[in-house]
């Protein structure tokens, strides 16, 4: 079973894709905050991370970003965004595997998630 990493500062966006994801059969682990993230990574080791880009800052998910390739140069990373600009023109761009602009079809990202395990 993949473990899969939400990071989302929205609780409502975070507890329907943690739903949707373990209905996927996913092992699901989800966190609110930057700091939460970097502990529940350290732990649990997931294959893939989908991340909000601002937590609430864009530098909160930058600084994410950078550390989760550091750690784990194979892990997978999405980004999830309204304000994917924050991501253009970055060295993190290049660190991750796939960006989507906020609001996201579910079925777009199971399938982006799929696609890259």
């Amino acid at each position: 079973m993949l473990r899969l990493l939400l990071v989302d500062d929205d609780r409502d966006g975070l507890h329907m894709r943690r739903l949707i994801f373990e209905r996927e059969g996913y092992l699901v682990f989800s966190e609110g905050a930057a700091d939460g993230a970097r502990r529940t990574f350290a732990e649990n080791s997931p294959e893939i991370v989908v991340l909000d880009l601002r937590l609430p800052q864009a530098e909160d998910g930058l600084a994410l970003i950078r550390e989760f390739r550091e750690h784990s140069p194979c892990v997978r990373i999405i980004v999830l965004s309204g304000w994917t600009g924050a991501l253009h023109g970055r060295p993190e761009a290049a660190m991750v595997d796939a960006l989507f602009e906020k609001p996201v079809r579910s079925a777009k990202l199971v399938r982006a998630v799929a696609g890259i395990t």
